[in-house]
């Protein structure tokens, strides 16, 4: 059976020869149903739209230019398909049929392969306009949608500038703090550590709401070739909040890797804290890193004893939006994927109850 075959049709007709000729043509293709004056047809538009009409011009009482003209005016009914059967053959009464929103004419005596083909023919325009204005609904939905993406884009970007104008406030008084301590302090040597640690990260974050900025005004961040665990510096502040094991397996002397390091730097910060939070229930806490070198390629894992991430929303880990969390944003594991993406670089994770495993690859640099 044919989409078509599945249209519904209403005849409306006062002629009981007319009304079995036509519903003989028809066959048992279509859904079709009777109406026997302008008032009943009207009465089972108002229950179901048809697909098409079929309607007879002279009946008693209203007619079939009153019952179009009504159809007409209602906003379901403006799309429906109206072919006139009718003994009426002036060009001043097609003329009128037509102003009124008929498709087609079908003269009586009317020959059954002529109607089954304009039937056919008529049912396929419409489908195809409902599948226009499907899409055309479909595409305008998109178009609000990335409207609202550029104006949150908009807000974040003054919000990242005035981010930034805080931090390079905090960043100023610290290269003074240091004449404000007496120099027989005994405590100095970790309140300086501390005072690094911050100037080090507030630095990062002022470089990485820049870096944000610049994207929204088209400003590509250049990609250089750096060390992969020298970009590992924004999880020192994070790695001393955490209270559970942290282990390091980075041997030295690995390929550099050609990259936007501010980028991946957000890359290593969003895995190592989507880690802590996946295993802060547990009662023994343990995060594994770990980079290595293998054929052209440097690879960088982060490996938790967290419960797992059920199999069912695997696929969607990296969708916009998406978070098990109540209050996450589920924009971390997205923007992993989209900064990734450009690296020409891979991530793949794999899950069971024992824990999650991230693991990315990079490209190594040729040896020049």
């Amino acid at each position: 059976m044919t989409d078509l075959q599945k249209s519904t049709i209403l005849i409306v007709d006062d002629t009981e020869s007319d009304i079995d000729l036509l519903l003989e043509t028809l066959g048992a293709g279509y859904d079709v149903s009777v109406a026997t004056d302008g008032k009943s047809a009207l009465e089972n538009i108002a229950q179901e739209i048809p697909d098409l009409i079929l309607l007879d011009i002279m009946m008693p009482g209203m007619d079939g230019y009153e019952v179009c003209k009504r159809l007409k005016e209602k906003e379901n009914g403006r799309d429906v398909p109206v072919i006139f059967v009718t003994v009426k053959g002036e060009e001043q009464d097609e003329t009128k049929g037509f102003q009124l929103g008929a498709v087609d004419y079908i003269s009586k005596p009317f020959s059954p392969p002529i109607v089954k083909a304009r039937i056919s023919t008529h049912l396929k325009l419409k489908k195809q306009r409902d599948q226009l204005k499907n899409s055309i609904s479909l595409l305008q939905h998109e178009a609000e949608i990335l409207k609202q993406k550029a104006d949150i884009c908009i807000e974040a970007g003054g919000l990242a500038h005035d981010i930034n104008n805080i931090l390079t406030m905090i960043l100023s008084p610290e290269f003074f703090i240091r004449d404000l301590v007496p120099d027989d302090l005994a405590e100095w040597d970790e309140i300086e550590a501390n005072l690094n640690l911050i100037r080090k990260n507030a630095m990062l974050g002022s470089k990485i709401c820049k870096g944000y900025t610049n994207y929204l005004r088209n400003i590509e961040e250049k990609a250089f070739a750096q060390s992969l665990p020298s970009l590992l510096q924004p999880l020192d502040m994070y790695a001393r909040q955490y209270k559970g094991e942290l282990e390091r397996n980075i041997p030295g002397g690995l390929p550099l890797v050609k990259c936007r390091d501010y980028q991946l730097k957000r890359v290593f910060f969003n895995l190592f804290i989507n880690a802590c939070q996946a295993i802060e229930d547990q009662e023994k806490q343990k995060i594994t890193i770990c980079m290595w070198h293998k054929h052209g390629t440097v690879l960088f894992s982060i490996q938790d004893n967290g419960p797992g991430i059920p199999q069912e929303i695997m696929p969607r880990i990296f969708d916009e939006c998406f978070s098990t969390k109540a209050e996450g944003t589920g924009l971390g594991l997205f923007l992993v994927k989209q900064i990734m993406d450009p690296h020409k670089g891979t991530i793949t994770v794999s899950s069971s109850k024992k824990g999650t495993l991230f693991t990315l690859s990079f490209v190594a640099c040729e040896d020049e």
